[in-house]
C-alpha cells in the first residue's frame, strides 16, 4: 500500500487544514552520571521521550477567513484535543505553539506552522499492582492492524446508492451507542472534549470517509478510544465498553438476493467487526489494569469479558472469518493471563451468617483482630451495602475478605 493510500486529511478538534510538510521528534529520556576518579559514566534510561509533531499547513479559499479563525480557536483552546495527523493517524495532543502568516502577494491563504506534543493520560493508582503487559501488547498489535484489515473488507466503489446509505445508517448507530455509553460515565475535561470532537467528526465527514476506508477505520477506532478515557472510574469505563461490545444493530439481516445486497451485507459485517474489535481491545486493556480489591472481583470481571470474547469469536467463525475469530481469542488469552498473574495475591471473599445486630467494628475485631480495625470495618460496611456501620443487621449473610498477601 502506497503512502498516498494511507494519507488522510489533517485536522485538530475537528477543524481541517491542508498539510504541506511535517517533522516528528522523539527519542529516549537519558540521565547521565559522572563520578570522581572513574572514567566511565553511568547512564539510566528513564523511558520514551514525549513525541512532538511540527506541521506546516494552510487554509485557503475566497472565504478563508472563517476557517482561519476556526483553526486558531481550536489551537488556542484549553487542554488536549484529537489530532488527525496526515501520516501518523489519530492521537491526543496539546498545542505547544503555532505561528500564522498572511501576505498581500499571496491573498486568500493563511499559512500555519504548528507544534503539537502527545498529551498522554492521567493514571489512577490501583489497589493491586498492575501488570497488564500481555493485554496491552495484544490490544496494541490488533489496533495497529485494524485499519488495513478494514480497508480490505469494506468498499462502496461502483455500488448502488442504497449500499452507501446502509453503511451510513450503521455508522449513525455506532455513534449513538458510543454517545450513550459515554453519557453514563459523565466525565469532564480533555477526555470529554476529545470524545465530543470525535463524535462530531464522523457524521460531518461521512460521505468522504465512506470512500476512504482507512480514514473511516481510524475515526471509529478513535471514537472508541475516546469512550475508554472518559470518567475517573475504571469500573465505569469497563461498563461503558461492555455496552459497545454487546451492541448489535436493530435490523442487521440483509437478504442476499443480488450482488449489491451481498456488498451491503459484507460492508455491514466489516463495520460491526471493526467496532466490536476496537471496543474489545480497549475493554481488555482497561480490565487488565483495573484496581481489583479481591480475587472474586477480578475473577468475575475476567469471566464476564471472556464470555463476550468467546461469543464474538464464535460469531466470526460462523461467518467464515477465521482471522477475526483468532483475534478475539488472542485478546481473551491475554486477559486471562494478566488477571491470573495479578489476582493470585489478592484477598478472597467468604460468607458468614450474622446471628444478631452489632457494629461493624465488633465483627471486624472478631474476624481480623485489632490491627487496622477501622479500615476493615469500613470495607465490611461498604462491601455489604450496610446503611450505618454501627448497625449491621442480624440474620443475614455478609461477605468478608481474607487477610492475604494482597491486603
Amino acid at each position: 500500500m502506497s503512502w498516498r493510500d494511507q494519507y488522510q486529511v489533517g485536522s485538530f478538534r475537528g477543524v481541517a487544514f491542508r498539510t504541506e510538510s511535517h517533522e516528528r521528534t522523539g527519542g529516549r529520556r537519558i540521565a547521565s552520571f559522572e563520578f570522581p576518579g572513574r572514567d566511565t559514566p553511568l547512564t539510566e534510561d528513564l523511558g520514551r521521550r514525549q513525541q512532538q509533531f511540527s506541521i506546516d499547513c494552510h487554509v485557503i479559499g475566497p472565504d478563508y477567513v472563517g476557517p482561519r479563525d476556526e483553526l486558531i480557536g481550536a489551537l488556542e483552546a484549553e487542554g488536549p484535543g484529537l489530532l488527525i495527523h496526515p501520516w501518523h493517524g489519530q492521537l491526543q495532543a496539546v498545542v505547544q505553539e503555532f505561528t500564522s502568516s498572511e501576505t498581500t502577494e499571496e491573498g486568500g491563504i493563511c499559512r500555519f506552522r504548528i507544534t503539537f506534543a502527545e498529551s498522554g493520560q492521567a493514571v489512577t493508582a490501583p489497589i493491586a499492582a498492575p501488570s497488564g503487559q500481555a493485554s496491552s501488547v495484544a490490544a496494541d498489535a490488533q489496533q495497529a492492524a485494524l485499519p488495513e484489515q478494514f480497508d480490505q473488507r469494506f468498499s462502496i466503489d461502483d455500488a448502488a446508492g442504497f449500499v452507501e446509505e446502509s453503511a451510513a445508517r450503521l455508522i449513525s448507530g455506532i455513534t449513538d451507542i458510543s454517545q450513550y455509553a459515554a453519557s453514563l460515565q459523565g466525565g469532564i475535561g480533555p477526555a470529554l472534549r476529545a470524545f465530543d470532537a470525535g463524535l462530531r467528526y464522523l457524521p460531518a465527514n461521512i460521505s468522504s470517509l465512506l470512500r476512504a476506508p482507512l480514514n473511516l477505520a481510524n475515526a471509529i477506532i478513535g471514537l472508541v478510544g475516546a469512550v475508554s478515557l472518559i470518567g475517573a472510574s475504571t469500573r465505569g469505563r469497563i461498563g461503558a465498553l461492555l455496552r459497545l461490545v454487546d451492541w448489535e444493530p436493530g435490523d442487521s439481516a440483509v437478504p442476499l438476493l443480488t450482488p449489491s445486497r451481498r456488498i451491503e451485507a459484507d460492508n455491514s459485517a466489516a463495520l460491526l467487526w471493526l467496532f466490536h474489535t476496537a471496543a474489545a481491545g480497549e475493554l481488555v486493556r482497561n480490565a487488565a489494569l483495573a484496581p481489583f480489591s479481591s480475587y472474586d472481583e477480578a475473577a468475575a470481571t475476567r469471566d464476564a469479558i471472556a464470555d463476550r470474547l468467546d461469543r464474538l469469536a464464535l460469531a466470526a467463525a460462523d461467518r467464515g472469518d477465521d482471522d477475526g475469530a483468532a483475534g478475539f481469542d488472542t485478546l481473551r488469552r491475554a486477559l486471562v493471563r494478566d488477571i491470573a498473574s495479578r489476582s493470585i495475591s489478592l484477598a478472597r471473599l467468604y460468607t458468614i451468617q450474622t446471628d444478631a445486630s452489632e457494629p461493624a467494628l465488633a465483627i471486624a475485631n472478631r474476624h481480623y483482630g485489632a490491627a487496622g480495625i477501622e479500615a476493615r470495618a469500613a470495607d465490611l460496611a461498604a462491601r455489604n451495602h450496610v446503611a450505618h456501620p454501627g448497625f449491621v443487621p442480624g440474620g443475614r449473610e455478609i461477605q468478608l475478605v481474607t487477610i492475604g498477601a494482597g491486603k
